[in-house]
């Protein structure tokens, strides 16, 4: 879940002076009417022009901690790390004994994936304020990150106490659940992302399914958050099939056709077109906890989702390769933690240096480039340019030995199919693939290799050419 753009309250622990400090020769053109427009600004997600009015006002306040601390804040929101950092640590430095800057200070090493260092900053948080909900809160995103679960879920458990009402708490609360593979648990909780405002609330007039008799009625099942969602979720509709309903999938248009094969889906609507008839409506993330998914069986489930009888797309084959290997390794710019999922196309590219491996790339979007940046024409063979939906995807895949793909829809709907996928993860993993381990619940195909270290690929790599060598042999 993405984080609200908010500013952390500063006072009462702040030295904000109260007193008006004239502006640019006009007496009620004044400091802290300028720092509440440009607070407001920020409030609106007005993030440009809220950075542009802090750093003029920083030309006549330079040690003020509230505006350092806005402008840190800022900063994190629209990525620019460093800079957000060094500004909380101004903040600080003018207002040592606040408990709100530390914990600000925190979030944003967090963000820059600084999480030992944040841990610091937000224990110093609630050691100044026992009773301060927010550092509790806090802290606990970054023990749940470093993957000490126990005590996120503590922590999370004190941030309620103090504020029971604190939505976003219960969510975050939920997710460490499932990344300690509570699931019927976890699930249930998660079931209180639908009260935060970056939920979508689906404009139905039918009611929403409550998990009740199903039998006989059609039901719409809808994408709440991303591709790689669906690619998940939608196996727990085949339940529904069994009590007897008629399935209904609105989805993105990348993947109408692809779910359009789905045995146990009875029609596919692409977002923008006109909807079937139904009795009642879920979103896909709420039906594990909707049909009371029993997660020990999802092994022994046959795959569910399959190529188009007929592929559009065939590679090729070379004499001495023994094993035809996709690769996926970078996320669509601009999406959360993109940069931490990411993995190096060099660490790929040595991959295709040896002849008994035959290397396709399935990477979409702008990180197609790097294969001829790199001069790596020869050597991987660029099958994401011809791949226009998940159908397309699907048949590439379907003639494959092997996916190795970082954390992306593509590993998703290779896993689901059945394909001997391998997952590469960094060391915050999503709460998707569990935490620690070498398997995920939802796949039987898929082996995850995850980071020991914020950033450290190289491990990782290490053990994926062990096991191909291995794989070789077989």
């Amino acid at each position: 879940m993405t984080e609200s753009p908010t500013i952390h309250p500063t006072r009462p622990e702040s030295t904000v002076s109260t007193q008006p400090t004239p502006l640019f020769g006009s007496e009620a053109d004044s400091f802290v009417q300028q720092l509440r427009l440009a607070a407001q600004a920020h409030r609106s997600g007005r993030l440009d022009e809220a950075i542009s009015s802090y750093l003029r006002l920083l030309a006549v306040r330079p040690y003020h901690a509230e505006l350092h601390n806005n402008l840190g804040v800022a900063l994190r929101l629209v990525g620019k790390l460093d800079a957000s950092v060094s500004h909380h640590r101004l903040s600080l430095a003018a207002d040592p004994g606040n408990p709100a800057l530390h914990s600000n200070l925190g979030n944003a090493l967090r963000a820059a994936n600084r999480l030992d260092e944040a841990v610091k900053h937000h224990f110093q948080s609630i050691t100044l304020n026992r009773d301060y909900a927010e550092g509790f809160f806090n802290l606990a995103l970054c023990l749940r990150d470093l993957g000490r679960l126990d005590e996120a879920v503590g922590c999370f458990g004190r941030a309620l106490a103090l504020n029971p009402d604190n939505r976003r708490a219960r969510v975050e609360l939920a997710i460490a659940l499932l990344m300690r593979g509570e699931l019927q648990e976890g699930f249930a909780a998660y079931e209180a992302r639908k009260r935060l405002p970056e939920t979508p609330t689906p404009d139905f007039s039918q009611p929403a399914w409550d998990g009740g008799a199903i039998r006989g009625k059609r039901i719409l099942l809808y994408p709440e958050q991303g591709l790689g969602d669906v690619l998940l979720f939608v196996r727990f509709a085949r339940e529904l099939k069994r009590r007897g309903a008629t399935v209904l999938v609105l989805c993105q248009a990348l993947l109408k056709e692809l779910l359009g094969t789905v045995d146990f889906i009875d029609g596919v609507v692409a977002e923008g077109e006109p909807l079937p008839e139904f009795d009642v409506h879920a979103s896909m993330v709420s039906l594990p906890h909707l049909c009371r998914a029993d997660f020990a069986a999802l092994a022994a489930e046959p795959p569910y989702l399959r190529a188009p009888a007929e592929s559009r797309i065939k590679l090729g084959r070379l004499e001495r390769a023994k094993l035809r290997v996709g690769i996926y390794w970078a996320a669509m710019p601009g999406q959360l933690l993109d940069r931490q999922r990411s993995a190096p196309f060099a660490q790929f590219l040595a991959l295709a240096g040896d002849p008994e491996l035959l290397v396709f790339s399935l990477q979409g979007g702008v990180h197609q480039k790097d294969i001829q940046q790199f001069g790596a024409g020869g050597l991987v063979h660029d099958v994401g340019r011809g791949i226009f939906d998940f159908a397309e995807a699907a048949s590439a895949l379907s003639q494959l030995d092997l996916l190795i793909s970082i954390d992306a829809p593509i590993a998703h709907l290779a896993a689901a199919t059945g394909m001997k996928t391998w997952v590469l993860l960094p060391s915050t993993a999503d709460w998707r693939w569990q935490l620690g381990g070498a398997e995920a619940p939802w796949y039987p195909s898929a082996r995850l290799f995850q980071q020991p270290a914020p950033g450290d690929w190289a491990p990782v790599f290490a053990s994926l050419r062990t096991e191909l060598e291995a794989l070789k042999r077989q």
